[in-house]
């Protein structure tokens, strides 16, 4: 019997086109650079331009499982307290905080949430448990503010984020995060992303059912057919009848 229905965020809620969002981070970087001007705290030349590139670079590696074999998730936070000192700004100082915590925002509105997932969450909250099991290294609390602004909050009872975890799925400590916060058994738990491997495999691993959704070309049809889930959907109201079912 499922328990508790765990969903990964990105392609899964949302849309999310375009990692590592380089298009994204020139405009927030522009934008935090002009707000820490104003502040007394101009940064100094190519400030905006090594940050992103700094970025790319941890981004990058920390995605790549030959560079990060343990699956140790960034740390966003600390890259831009450095990045805030090195403009001259006291980065615990209130308006500078506030200022960064503006940027997180502007690059968690990068994903959009899919038309169907306000409706599926608030028919599933009803019944089950409700998670979010993400990759993602943007900080915590600018994630949870994603989910307040675009009204998702009130359908989720619990986050198992990677940034606040530390490291990534399909690590078992991410899963084993999440397993704790569900309150229930492992089997009991239904886990629907669109990775193959850090979703699906991940998550079997665990002990989780699991329920691929299935995205058009981001990965291989092969991979994707090969990776032999519980369950798969196209679409997010599908999730309740499998849920019923397994």
């Amino acid at each position: 019997m499922i328990r508790c229905i765990t969903f990964d965020w990105g392609d899964t809620l949302v849309a999310n086109w375009g990692m590592p969002y380089l298009a994204t981070e020139r405009r927030v970087f522009a934008r935090l650079h002009a707000e820490l001007t104003a502040l007394g705290h101009p940064p100094p030349a190519g400030w905006a331009e090594q940050c992103i590139a700094e970025l790319q670079a941890e981004w990058q590696r920390t995605a790549d499982p030959a560079s990060n074999p343990e699956q140790e998730e960034m740390d966003f936070r600390a890259l831009m307290r450095r990045w805030l000192a090195a403009a001259g700004a006291d980065p615990d100082a209130g308006p500078v905080r506030a200022a960064a915590d503006r940027a997180f925002d502007r690059m968690t509105d990068t994903v959009m949430p899919y038309a169907d997932a306000a409706p599926a969450l608030a028919s599933l909250h009803r019944r089950y448990r409700i998670g979010i099991v993400s990759h993602v290294p943007w900080p915590g609390d600018a994630c949870r503010r994603w989910f307040v602004r675009h009204g998702l909050a009130p359908f989720v009872d619990f986050y198992s984020l990677s940034c606040d975890v530390g490291r990534i799925k399909p690590h078992p400590a991410h899963y084993a995060d999440a397993i704790r916060q569900a309150g229930c058994a492992p089997h009991e738990i239904l886990h629907v992303g669109d990775h193959p491997v850090r979703d699906i495999a991940g998550g079997r691993a665990c002990g989780l059912r699991v329920c691929l959704r299935r995205t058009e070309r981001i990965y291989p049809e092969a991979q994707l057919d090969a990776c032999a889930p519980d369950a798969e959907i196209l679409h997010l109201s599908e999730i309740a009848e499998i849920a019923a079912r397994l």
